[in-house]
């Protein structure tokens, strides 16, 4: 009898993660490939994923398949519907977008929307929330949390009330240091391939505290090349922390019951070191949440309570 119970997959836009689960939750296997949903698309996720879990697939023809992430997105495999917050796990298992591929049992997990009038616009999100479908097994102060921060490339800020998404905002601050850094007259002054230093950085979230005027603050990281009055990986921890500092304060201004005071951060170790400094200049302490661990315990957590396993 097959010691397999699910195969989980984390199928985001450049990146793939798949997890083999045994029947007690164990992960028996897993693996990573960059096959994102931004190169194969539509039918074609079914004979990427058959390609790449093939083993996995032939070895336990009766275990189902539960994905998340942009798999289920307007491009990937199949669309699903964004739920609406206030979104609790038990929502998003009864919400699984399921069907039959090749004789077995698929389903996805719907994303979340959150419509804040204040925003003029419902912001959204795909993956995220299988994540904090497992923060519970993975993060001994879930309970405690006011914030989830998820930085990266679209900085996720997730706010939680008895386990369920009350709130969402997402800042696109990695996607606008890599423009700056690349692309704009900034470009030649930086210098981001050294060791990461926290005093330049925390220089530029103190300028941005110091500074509202976010678009004059930016020319000053070209004036400071030019002047000599930074050195190039200095100005790379300081553009780092002026932008950062921004989105910090904009989060925290959001309305709130009470002022957070303990914030979860999913994310890579060095980014996530990068705002845990800049969140102990605002009083927030921080809880480092390994998110390849949440994601598992999320997709494993979310079959639970679906009956899929």
């Amino acid at each position: 009898m097959s010691p397999a119970a699910l195969i989980g997959v984390d199928w985001g836009s450049s990146n793939a993660r798949a997890f083999l689960f045994g029947r007690d939750g164990s992960r028996l296997a897993e693996r990573a490939a960059a096959i994102g949903i931004a190169r194969h698309q539509g039918e074609a996720c079914a004979g990427v994923l058959a390609d790449w879990l093939r083993d996995w697939l032939d070895d336990y023809p009766g275990v189902p398949l539960l994905l998340c992430g942009m798999v289920g997105s307007r491009n990937g495999w199949r669309e699903c519907a964004y739920l609406p917050t206030p979104a609790a796990p038990a929502l998003l298992a009864g919400s699984l977008h399921a069907f039959d591929w090749r004789g077995r049992g698929v389903a996805i997990v719907p994303g979340v929307c959150h419509d804040n009038p204040l925003d003029g616009f419902s912001d959204v999100m795909r993956g995220e929330e299988t994540q904090i479908a497992g923060l519970p097994a993975v993060c001994p102060q879930f309970d405690q949390l006011d914030w989830l921060l998820m930085p990266g490339t679209h900085c996720k800020w997730i706010r939680l009330r008895q386990g369920g998404i009350v709130e969402l905002a997402t800042y696109m601050t990695g996607e606008m240091y890599a423009l700056l850094r690349q692309h704009s007259l900034l470009s030649g002054l930086i210098d981001d391939g050294g060791a990461w230093r926290v005093e330049p950085f925390l220089q530029g979230v103190e300028a941005a505290v110091a500074h509202p005027d976010w678009l004059h603050q930016l020319f000053g990281v070209r004036a400071r090349g030019v002047r000599d009055a930074m050195p190039p990986d200095a100005l790379a921890g300081w553009l780092s922390g002026l932008l950062i500092g921004y989105e910090i304060q904009a989060a925290l201004a959001r309305p709130a019951d009470a002022p957070a005071k303990l914030c979860g951060i999913v994310g890579a170790p060095r980014l996530a070191r990068c705002y845990a400094a800049a969140l102990r200049h605002f009083s927030i302490e921080t809880v480092a949440i390994d998110g390849d661990q949440a994601v598992a315990a999320g997709l494993w957590s979310l079959a639970r309570q679906a009956g899929w396993v």
